[in-house]
């Protein structure tokens, strides 16, 4: 089997749904290929770091009541809602993804093989960034001031290690720099999110 055969089939190998052929297909590849099998290891990861996250949150209490009132007495305002921050940051995650699913189906196989991993981070990023979203909510303050100073230097580093990627795509220690920054963001948010649950 060929790299893009491989990441082709890498979400049906993962759920054990390939025939006995396939299956064999892609173990013989993993055990040649070390950029396949990293890929394979990280898509596993993203499973277990994600299987758990529920796919609906509700409100910990109704919020109608303390919202009615304001929007009886609105004045306008040109400052831009939390929620309109984070719809666009949410537009902004999709896009990349999109773009980079799309990258994923045009390029090159090794080029592919990392921007399909990237895909996989991108969207669990996107669902524990609603996640955070909602939690932070109920937060104090100072706790929401932490929280966020420390994505900040996150999203900083990401997004270094990303343009340093893009520059040069071939090279697989920044590919792991990247991945890496990726989990640490996603380590993060969990542990944020989290946070309103124990609190």
């Amino acid at each position: 089997m060929t790299c893009s055969e491989v990441h082709d089939c890498l979400e049906a190998y993962l759920d054990r749904s390939l025939d006995r052929a396939q299956r064999a297909g892609v173990d013989a590849h993993l055990t040649t290929c070390a950029d396949c099998r990293a890929a394979c290891e990280t898509a596993s990861w993203l499973r277990q770091r994600t299987a758990a996250l529920p796919r609906q949150v509700a409100p910990s209490r109704d919020l109608w009541d303390g919202i009615a009132p304001r929007l009886a007495r609105r004045q306008r305002r040109y400052a831009i809602p939390l929620s309109g921050l984070v719809a666009a940051a949410l537009l902004l995650v999709a896009s990349s993804a999109t773009i980079t699913l799309w990258l994923t189906r045009s390029s090159s196989p090794a080029v592919s093989a990392f921007a399909s991993t990237e895909a996989g981070y991108l969207s669990a990023t996107l669902e524990l960034t609603e996640l955070y979203a909602r939690a932070r909510e109920t937060m104090t303050p100072e706790t929401r001031a932490v929280l966020e100073r420390n994505l900040e230097v996150i999203e900083r580093a990401l997004g270094e290690a990303r343009a340093a990627l893009r520059s040069d795509p071939a090279d697989r220690a920044l590919e792991a720099i990247v991945a890496t920054a990726y989990r640490r963001k996603i380590e993060f948010l969990e542990r944020a999110t989290l946070l309103d649950r124990d609190g």
